[in-house]
Order: C-alpha cells, then sequence, then structure tokens
C-alpha cells in the first residue's frame, strides 16, 4: 500500500493570513515594527521558528521563546476556526483514497491540539495516523518522523510527502523520502521553494499522484 504523508499547516489547513495576524498583534502589543505583508512573511517564515522570531526583532534577553511560543500557541488556538482547508485538499484527499492510499499527517504541531483541529475540520476520518510533536515549541519533526518510519515499518519508497516548507523537503529527506512535493500555497513562496527543490506546485490542485 503506498502512503501520502501530508504536512498540516499551510498544507491541509490555510492559515498562513491567520498566523500573520496574529504575529502582526504580538509585535503591536509589544511597541515594535508590523508592517510587513503575506510576501515578506513566505520569504522570512523559517524553521526552527525562533531563527524566524529573530528576524522580526524579538529580543530573547528580554523575553523567552518558550512564553512567545506559549503566546502565540493560546492565541492560535483560541480562533483557529476562522481557518479553513486549503483549497484543492478535499478533492486532492479523496482522490487519495479512491486509489488507495494510506494518509498519515507528520507535523510540528502540538499533538493533542492537531488532534483537535483534525476534528474541528471535520476531516480526521481520513487519516490513518496524525502525528505532531508532544511540546509547544515548533520541536523536532524530523526525530518524530524517523520514529514514525522506523517503528511503522513503511517504505519510503512508496511514500509522497507533501509540505509547503523547506522543513518538509528536510523531514521527507531525513527518512528516506524522494517522491517529495512542495505546494507554494501555504507559508514560503514559490520562488523561494522553487530554488531547493525542483517539484514545486503552486497548490494542492498541482499534486499528482
Amino acid at each position: 500500500m503506498k502512503t501520502l504523508i501530508w504536512d498540516f499547516n499551510g498544507t491541509i489547513v490555510d492559515d498562513v493570513e491567520y498566523c500573520l495576524s496574529i504575529e502582526k498583534d504580538m509585535l503591536e502589543r509589544r511597541g515594535m515594527p508590523s508592517d510587513y505583508t503575506i510576501a515578506d512573511y513566505r520569504e522570512m517564515f523559517c524553521f526552527p521558528v525562533i531563527d524566524y522570531y529573530v528576524m522580526l526583532g524579538y529580543d530573547f534577553e528580554k523575553e523567552s521563546y518558550a512564553d512567545l511560543s506559549v503566546e502565540f500557541n493560546e492565541l492560535y488556538n483560541k480562533n483557529f476556526l476562522q481557518c479553513g482547508l486549503m483549497e484543492g485538499f478535499e478533492e486532492k484527499i479523496q482522490e487519495a483514497v479512491e486509489k488507495g492510499y494510506r494518509n498519515v499527517i507528520l507535523s510540528a504541531s502540538h499533538h493533542d491540539a492537531l488532534i483537535e483541529q483534525c476534528r474541528l475540520l471535520g476531516i480526521d476520518h481520513y487519516f490513518e495516523e496524525i502525528l505532531g510533536i508532544d511540546n509547544n515549541l515548533a520541536g523536532s519533526k524530523v526525530d518524530m518522523a524517523k520514529r514514525w518510519i522506523r517503528e511503522s515499518g513503511v517504505d519510503p519508497d512508496d511514500c509522497i510527502y507533501i509540505g509547503d516548507t523547506d522543513h518538509d523537503l528536510d523531514t521527507a529527506r531525513a527518512i528516506g523520502i524522494s517522491n517529495i512535493v512542495l505546494a507554494a500555497c501555504g507559508h514560503q513562496s514559490y520562488d523561494r521553494l522553487c530554488r531547493i527543490h525542483d517539484n514545486v506546485v503552486e497548490n494542492i490542485h498541482g499534486v499528482k499522484l
């Protein structure tokens, strides 16, 4: 059986504008510059997320990254249903189900929140496994993926990995997957993704199964 591995934020859930609004609000509360656009965001956003916060101007001698992460996650979870599903997701996953794919989510989101968000979106029934990390700091998705591939016994050659960032590319390669599709509808721009990978699509509709 082939396995389709999905990233969540920016791949399944359309949350870029929502994340940007939260981050601007956090900056404004601190009297910091917040006049950047979605295009700016897609050029800056990166993993580890702490490096992105440094680019925004946060001083971690004044407040901790852990506290910022808690603040962001609380705001994100509070009004999560402002987000919807990414255009093309439902059609693509239904195609995957019809073709007999096993569907799995691997996300840097907190595991418990991820399970609840999938339930709220009404998509949890599509997935054999929904896997998030066990802390709120957008930590090691790579380590989680390595553990999953080892314990599941899934053959990387039978997998397609769909994500929206360079971190997804790194994660897929770390577990031996070569069939990787990056969709430029999420948290990093098309041009940026094309600089690092040769299979980039503009949206989920462009993913070939």
